[in-house]
């Protein structure tokens, strides 16, 4: 007689997988890429010209580098000299917000990740109000197990952009992890608003739900998880384990026997356990 074995859902602590998970502005169809996952800055975002528009490390809006004095930077980049006396403190401010925020990407990309803390802190001292610098320092101290900060630092970049789907994502994870369900769904939900084709936001909320039994709504979710990221194995998984609550063995096994091709050695067992002879009838 086979073995059975109990699976439970799985939640993922990481806010993007790949570049299939898109964090489209709610105000815009056009779905915006909140990071490159290719350069290996692993979602410390580039700083925006403005909030919900995002640039890539290598551009600079032209009225930030206008008519300001050189700064090195650890890039190795420098402004444009210029000599507007009534324009030069807030643009040096502008500037001098702009190098230390790629200072903070380099150093985390870097692995350093104390001077990539100091960095974003820095940049804010010029520019307060970069809700992506307070993003990536909640994402830092996330990584480094100190959630209260971490929160707070998301909570004040949602103060900044209310549409910002990471921070939201963010926050409703903690709540997650610490039980607070209803909270995490609030915060689930805010998200899925500001970014209605986030595919962690609904792999997240969809595995919550199914976890508290919710499985029509735990479908549901993880349906649209895999409609916009099909390369993620954990949404085959999660959503086989709630086809499988829901006795729907025909399509759990389906799901899991997806999750196995993709390398995923839980959905293997439950292949093995669930999906073989009888124990599929």
């Amino acid at each position: 007689m086979k073995q059975l074995i109990i699976f439970v859902f799985t939640i993922s602590i990481a806010m993007g997988c790949s570049h299939n998970n898109k964090t489209n502005n709610k105000a815009s169809d056009k779905t915006n890429m909140a990071i490159s996952n290719s350069d290996g800055e692993s979602m410390i975002v580039p700083l925006g010209k403005e909030k919900g528009t995002l640039i890539s490390k290598n551009e600079i809006s032209g009225n930030d580098i206008k008519e300001v004095p050189n700064i090195a930077s650890k890039t190795g980049e420098k402004a444009i000299e210029g000599g507007n006396p009534n324009a030069e403190n807030e643009s040096l401010k502008i500037r001098r917000a702009y190098t230390q925020f790629k200072n903070g990407t380099a150093y985390y990309k870097d692995g350093e990740i104390q001077k990539a803390i100091d960095a974003f802190k820095l940049s804010l001292e010029y520019k307060p109000d970069n809700d992506k610098a307070f993003y990536n320092l909640g994402k830092i101290y996330y990584e480094l197990g100190q959630k209260d900060l971490s929160m707070a630092y998301y909570k004040d970049a949602v103060s900044l952009n209310e549409d910002d789907s990471l921070s939201l994502l963010g926050i409703g994870l903690i709540y997650y992890q610490s039980k607070l369900y209803p909270d995490a769904l609030l915060y689930y939900n805010k998200a899925i608003e500001a970014a209605p084709y986030y595919a962690m936001a609904y792999f997240n909320r969809g595995t919550m739900l199914g976890q508290n039994k919710q499985y029509q709504q735990s479908l549901s979710d993880l349906t649209n998880a895999i409609k916009y990221d099909p390369d993620f194995s954990e949404s085959y998984l999660n959503r086989g384990l709630a086809y499988f609550y829901s006795k729907d063995m025909d399509n759990a096994c389906i799901d899991w026997k997806r999750a196995e091709s993709m390398g995923n050695l839980k959905a293997k067992d439950a292949v093995r356990i669930y999906c073989s002879g009888s124990m599929s009838q």
